[in-house]
């Protein structure tokens, strides 16, 4: 059998009892709330009755076991040979990040940590990170002495970090047994086990059956199917809220959200499904569910609408879905344009991901960890192209490691099969070693040639010149390898399908970083354009170092600003005519904003005849202006970027010159060196990043 720590003491407490124990002077014993032990008391009958013992509740007395002496010593013997589970850190967490969530009262750190075996130190440290948990969902952690534990914020927040956590530690098929009970238990429960039974016993199985059922019942009346995890995620929704309504707590919407909400389909659906639920489960439910209720149909709804992704509704999705792919190619070197499936894929996966996210609900991905560790580097370009595409939502990485599969599924595609040159490892290097050689090159069309080694033999080996290492032992020198039965099982094979996928993307990367370009023979006229290229990029880029200002201006007004920066750059020959100059800045600002948005930047730029050579000039502003963003709005700006160029610049000049314009937007440490860096260590970084771009051409 299986009870937790807390089940555990009460029971021990009620067999050493004489007579029956008040609820009130468990709770007080075990440092929790009348109302947890009435809950733990629920969940104990069915294992009690394993043991034919039975939990009598006596009226005005309390609680008391009943049975017989063969019976009880049964309990006491189960109760012995059960043990004490250690828990993880992590299931530490959730438990206790689920007992505050639904507490009603303040909880004592010692209760807490008595309840999962640990030290008070231990606890709070667990809550330190649970606090910081807690931000994302708008929570906050209150901890006083004297006083306890509690969590405080809004309703909607609360419940949506309990789905969050019951999405996150149990997979679709866990909760679907769990909560039918018709799969078979297995005899023996681990402490996992007992977590998962834990968080499903934040709500009614009672109300989970009848809620079940009403959905099952209305579905039928939806245009599109609702996917497993759709149909658990509304399930679970659905029995938190009839859970915390039943203890008074009220959810609240936006009026005028609510009534745009009326208008769909899912409203009228939500609205029949809520109908039925108040009259089976005697409940008075609020319209504000109802809300809720219908804005998770609709984001089941986005999921299944596959049609072109040019129909109207798609266009906007289909051009950020498009600009990721730009970002995400140009970033890689990879040209992921005509792939027709990725552009198709991003928007279907896009449409009910944006709705979540504009909205605060929740996005559960349990591969996230993995992918992120599988794909570093993939994963941070995708996760700088997001912040590029969408600067106004804050994507979670949960989100984002979605995306980063659909663009390593692409970049896999657009590979041709790698040749993998595989090294088997065994303690003898001959017999098992020959016998998985074989047995991966027949599984696996990848692998072209597989060596064999000993482990002894492995530290005269350039280790790093194989795609792959299969070992049948553990390699403690060694770090990345695969280790595997010789024999290769299911389970085995899956592992290195896992590791070659990681080693084509890795390798697709590496391609693209030390691409070999074979070296023709060039006509005379060919180098010598090669030559005056590399003249010109390195001929801008002298200019540029040359004519690098930095100085605050003393004017107040956008127009006089310029024109102090004119007149400062044509005292130092820079350019001619700087009312001309000032006049021709100013209307390209009229003519479209300037401001760069999220940076409190705006880049003001032109080509003038007037204009000698490239400069490029940073002016910190002493007060902060109202200035057009590119996006049209109104944005703050304190400080103004101005780049001049000569009318006749060259093709090669334009290129660094556009190098730098687009520095403010693609490189966020520009933003914080232009507000936060000294004159030194502003003209300092520009240089570098244009010596950089110099030994880029030059090499090029």
């Amino acid at each position: 059998m299986y009870v937790s720590a807390r089940e555990r003491k009460m029971i021990e407490y009620l067999l050493d009892a004489r007579d029956a124990v008040p609820v009130k002077t468990l709770a007080e014993e075990l440092g929790v709330s009348s109302r947890t032990i009435h809950r733990d008391l629920n969940g104990l009958e069915s294992t009690l009755q394993d043991f034919q013992v039975a939990l009598k509740k006596q009226s005005g007395k309390g609680i008391a076991l009943m049975g017989d002496d063969k019976s009880v010593a049964s309990l006491k013997e189960g109760l012995r040979q059960q043990g004490t589970f250690d828990y993880t850190p992590e299931e530490r967490k959730v438990l206790i990040l689920s007992w505050l969530l639904e507490a009603k009262e303040p909880m004592k750190i010692v209760a807490l940590a008595a309840e999962l075996g640990v030290t008070v130190a231990t606890a709070s440290h667990d809550l330190d990170q649970i606090e910081n948990d807690l931000l994302s969902f708008d929570l906050q952690l209150v901890r006083r002495r004297g006083y306890g534990v509690e969590v405080t914020g809004k309703e909607v927040n609360i419940r949506e970090a309990i789905q969050h956590i019951m999405m996150r530690h149990m997979n679709d098929y866990d909760f679907l047994r769990l909560m039918r009970q018709h799969i078979s238990q297995s005899p023996v429960q681990t402490q996992w086990d007992a977590v998962s039974e834990h968080l499903l016993g934040l709500v009614s199985k009672e109300r989970i059956h009848t809620i079940e059922h009403v959905v099952e019942t209305f579905r039928s009346e939806l245009t599109y199917p609702l996917a497993d995890s759709a149909y658990i995620g509304l399930v679970i929704h659905l029995a938190l809220a009839m859970e915390r309504i039943k203890q008074g707590e009220r959810i609240q919407i936006e009026s005028e959200y609510l009534d745009d909400l009326r208008e769909t389909k899912e409203f009228q659906v939500a609205s029949r499904m809520i109908e039925e639920l108040e009259k089976q489960l005697e409940l008075s439910i609020p319209e504000a569910e109802i809300g809720y209720i219908t804005m998770h149909l609709m984001g089941a709804k986005s999921r299944y609408n596959k049609d072109s992704v040019m129909e109207e509704s798609s266009l906007s999705i289909a051009f950020h879905a498009k600009q990721l792919i730009e970002f995400v190619s140009n970033s890689l070197q990879k040209d992921l344009h005509h792939s027709e499936k990725l552009l198709n894929d991003l928007v279907i996966h896009l449409k009910p991901s944006l709705y979540r996210i504009q909205q605060g609900m929740d996005i559960h991905n349990p591969l996230t960890k993995q992918i992120e560790e599988d794909y570093p580097e993939l994963s941070e370009i995708v996760g700088q192209a997001v912040r590029h595409v969408f600067p106004d939502l804050t994507f979670p990485k949960e989100e984002a490691a979605f995306l980063v599969m659909h663009f390593a599924s692409a970049l896999l595609n657009l590979e041709e099969t790698k040749r993998l040159h595989v090294l088997v490892v065994c303690s003898s290097g001959i017999g098992t070693a020959k016998i998985l050689a074989a047995k991966l090159k027949r599984q696996f069309s990848e692998i072209e040639t597989v060596d064999h080694q000993s482990l002894f033999d492995l530290k005269h080996l350039q280790v790093e010149e194989y795609d792959l290492v299969v070992s049948t032992i553990p390699i403690d020198q060694l770090e990345d390898y695969v280790l595997v039965n010789p024999m290769l099982s299911t389970g085995d094979i899956h592992q290195v399908e896992h590791r070659i996928r990681k080693v084509r993307i890795r390798g697709s990367l590496k391609r693209t970083a030390s691409k070999e370009m074979k070296v023709q023979d060039q006509t005379l006229q060919s180098i010598r354009n090669s030559v005056s290229a590399v003249q010109k990029y390195v001929q801008t880029i002298s200019h540029l170092l040359n004519g690098l200002h930095v100085f605050q201006a003393k004017a107040d007004s956008k127009s006089d600003i310029i024109q102090e920066t004119c007149e400062y750059l044509a005292k130092r020959h820079a350019l001619e005519h700087p009312e001309s100059v000032g006049q021709a800045l100013l209307e390209r600002e009229a003519a479209g904003g300037l401001g760069v948005p999220q940076t409190g930047i705006a880049l003001f730029h032109t080509r003038s005849e007037y204009t000698k050579k490239p400069s490029f000039s940073i002016v910190p502003l002493k007060e902060p202006l109202a200035l057009q963003s590119m996006e049209g709005s109104m944005m703050e700006v304190n400080a103004f970027v101005v780049l001049l160029a000569p009318h006749d610049l060259s093709q090669e000049g334009l290129e660094v010159v556009s190098f730098l314009s687009t520095l403010f937007i693609e490189e966020p440490k520009s933003v914080q060196v232009v507000h936060q860096g000294t004159k030194e260590e502003i003209i300092e970084y520009v240089s570098n990043q244009l010596h950089r771009l110099m030994k880029e051409k030059i090499s090029s």
